[in-house]
Formats: C-alpha cells, structure tokens, sequence
C-alpha cells in the first residue's frame, strides 16, 4: 500500500508519536508501506517555523531529509498538474498546504494519512 503523510502527521510521527491513531502508526511501522510526503509539507514547515508557529521546527527544518529517510518516507515533488488541480478544486477551504495534498493524492490515486476532516471534504481519500 502507498500512502501521503499529511504534514501534521509527519510532525507527529517525528515529535509526538502518541498522537498518532492507530492506523497512522500501523501503517507507519509497516515496511510493505510505501510513505510518500508532498513537498508542500516541506514549504508549510518552514513557513510556520518563519512565522514562529511551531516550537521545535528549527531541527525539523535543517535536518529535513534526514528525518524522512529516518522513518522510510520519499518526498512527493509539486508538478504542475497538481498546482492545476489544487487550485481548481471545490470547496470551502482555503489552506494551500491542505489543498496541494488533496490534488496529489488524488492525481496518485493514493490516500492521504490524516486526521484533518477539511481534506477529505476536498474529496481526497483519507486514512486515520
């Protein structure tokens, strides 16, 4: 099984483990998964750690890719047909961050690791 890791549930996975429900652990520990975090998780990260949203992102940040390759996670790169669909989807929700994922897993055809409701009203498939 291939799945996206919303970007609070990277933060989770690396930070605060117990936070994580069951299925996002299982699948996390599980080496037949296949993980996969958009490039938006990235860029949302760092924005809050520019902003000064998030205490602890200094060693998110600057030790990024080692953190991935630590829980076994590729990196889903933004192409534009993502950017295309996340800016046309329907709905409410304005988050840019929750609407890039939505699109890539859609277009992937894979769902999304999340205990975001917002996302799945985006019309992704979402696991929690």
């Amino acid at each position: 099984m291939k799945v996206l890791i919303d970007t609070h549930v990277l933060l989770w996975a690396l930070m605060e483990p117990e936070r994580l429900s069951s299925v996002a652990t299982d699948l996390i520990s599980d080496p037949s998964t296949t993980l996969v975090t958009s490039s938006a998780s990235a860029w949302e990260i760092s924005t809050k750690h520019r902003l000064g949203r998030f205490d602890g992102a200094h060693s998110i940040v600057h030790g990024y890719y080692a953190h991935l390759e630590r829980l076994g996670i590729e990196e889903l790169p933004i192409r534009a047909d993502h950017a295309i669909l996340a800016g046309s989807l329907d709905g409410k929700h304005r988050d840019p961050f929750d609407r890039m994922l939505a699109a890539q897993a859609l277009i992937e055809t894979i769902p999304i690791v999340t205990g975001d409701d917002a996302i799945s009203d985006l019309g992704a498939p979402t696991l929690w």
